[in-house]
């Protein structure tokens, strides 16, 4: 059980006295950043969706 403790104690000194935290300004331009990469990689898989299932209706001869 001592174990257990010392790691809290060890982990919570760690988190609050060694570990760099960014900014707010720095973690709303991580956010910006993901947000964007987000959006061009949904439009990417949209556009693979569609193409495929362009080129599927054209191999098949059906329309949905």
């Amino acid at each position: 059980m001592a174990n257990v403790l010392d790691f809290i104690k060890d982990s919570y000194h760690e988190m609050t006295q060694k570990v760099s935290w960014p900014t707010w300004s720095e973690l709303q331009n991580s956010a910006v950043v993901v947000l964007i990469a987000s959006i061009i990689i949904a439009l990417l898989v949209l556009a693979m969706d569609q193409s495929s299932s362009a080129v599927l209706n054209l191999l098949y001869g059906t329309t949905t």
